[in-house]
């Protein structure tokens, strides 16, 4: 290099280049696996694919290709949670054109070892391309098509497709395209897209099963959560009663979010790629013959709708159990505000009633301190009345009495104010 690369360009780049089709000389047959794996079976299936003879390109982790024997050639690509792997006999490798699997030897160990890859097949399909019409009359013929769920129209550009998309006693979908002058090179396209369609077409409707069992889980949960919204709306049941509930629906929808997140995921980028190669492969109708676009229409996309409706109706009621549980948050907290503040009320008249027992308490403190004062003060003014005859002990003690009294009111103040000040200081420190 003559410069400093990225570390990941060649990624990138690479990415652009994946999932392209070989260049097809008819006639030319195709048969493709479409599995879905789990980490080990995609570990095992990594392993079996190093031992295919004559690898020609590995792009990465994601794409392979080989020529297995002179006519036939063998390509793999590896998806988030699933793998296609494509067989392709073309020219003469590919007579005589007949719907058993092909049996020569070469044939029949590619294809035996192709079915014995790891993994659950979700599609699988045997595709017989020739030139005209004309050749594909006799295959049309021999292909047992159900007359009912016939599709043929005109794909890509003027190819004409034949298929009733069922599945055959040997496993495989039976599919029929005449070229009708199509280039190679726009002919192998065409069929990368119309196998695509197909392949992320099952990908996708792998997620309604899921949907339609969770349908009625959320229906039940629906009905509680309006159960318990009218509870909280008439006050008919303990707080605890009502969040016990709540914890209870709001634990099962995430339950079933957990288990269906990315199914549902999956199944809506799965959609949206069918949708798009449904319009690149432009599909023209032929009297008589139901289309790929109306064939795909008339289940699929409902399937999806009910699926996309699922998501929506998931997140809905987890909306809604998350607003009744702020609704009950909200209505225990004012509860306990208000019990907080009936709490702080009788406090506050218990401190008055404290503080005018405490006045009451200092004013009797006063008059028994005083009275106490001068019982000891009448002591000597008597022993003086003695000494001094002339000296009334009765007179002085009359007369010290206000004195006593106010200097005790004082000295019970003053004591007061100090033992505030000194309970403040902490208190202004701290802050």
């Amino acid at each position: 290099m003559r410069f400093v690369e990225h570390p990941q360009r060649q990624q990138v780049v690479g990415e652009m280049h994946l999932r392209r089709f070989p260049r097809l000389s008819l006639p030319a047959r195709v048969i493709q696996l479409v599995r879905m794996l789990d980490g080990a079976e995609r570990a095992t299936e990594r392993q079996a694919l190093t031992q295919c003879p004559g690898v020609v390109t590995i792009a990465g982790q994601r794409h392979m290709e080989a020529r297995w024997s002179d006519t036939i050639r063998m390509s793999w690509e590896g998806h988030s949670e699933a793998s296609t792997l494509t067989l392709t006999w073309t020219g003469q490798g590919a007579t005589p054109l007949e719907w058993a699997l092909p049996s020569d030897a070469e044939s029949a160990r590619a294809l035996a070892w192709a079915e014995a890859l790891p993994g659950r097949v979700i599609r699988a399909t045997d595709l017989i391309m020739v030139a005209d019409e004309a050749t594909a009359g006799p295959l049309v013929a021999s292909a047992n098509f159900s007359t009912s769920h016939l599709v043929s129209c005109e794909v890509g550009g003027g190819a004409r497709l034949w298929s009733d998309f069922r599945i055959n006693a040997d496993g495989y979908g039976r599919l029929i395209l005449a070229a009708n002058g199509l280039p190679p090179d726009d002919l192998a396209r065409c069929v990368q897209r119309l196998q695509e369609l197909g392949n992320y077409r099952n990908m996708a409707l792998t997620g309604l099963p899921v949907a339609q069992a969770g349908w009625a889980q959320l229906e039940q949960i629906a009905r509680n959560l309006e159960d318990t919204g009218r509870a909280l709306h008439q006050n008919e049941q303990r707080d605890d009663d009502l969040l016990s509930a709540l914890s209870a629906q709001s634990a099962a929808l995430l339950s079933i979010a957990s288990a269906c997140d990315f199914r549902m995921s999956a199944t809506a980028a799965y959609a949206l790629i069918v949708g798009d190669r449904l319009a690149e492969l432009n599909v023209q109708p032929i009297a008589g013959f139901q289309s790929l676009a109306d064939f795909t229409g008339r289940r699929f996309f409902p399937a999806m709708r009910t699926c996309r409706a699922f998501t929506d109706r998931l997140a809905l009621l987890s909306g809604r159990a998350a607003q009744f549980t702020a609704l009950l948050r909200a209505r225990v907290e004012t509860h306990i505000e208000n019990q907080n503040g009936r709490l702080l009320a009788s406090m506050d008249a218990s401190a008055r009633m404290q503080l005018r027992l405490q006045h009451l308490v200092e004013g009797l403190s006063t008059v028994a301190i005083s009275y106490y004062g001068l019982g000891l003060l009448s002591y000597p003014l008597k022993a003086a009345e003695k000494v001094h005859p002339t000296f009334s002990a009765t007179l002085a003690l009359g007369i010290a009495t206000p004195v006593v009294v106010l200097t005790v009111f004082g000295l019970m103040g003053r004591l007061r104010k100090r033992l505030i000040s000194a309970d403040d200081k902490p208190a202004a420190e701290g802050a």
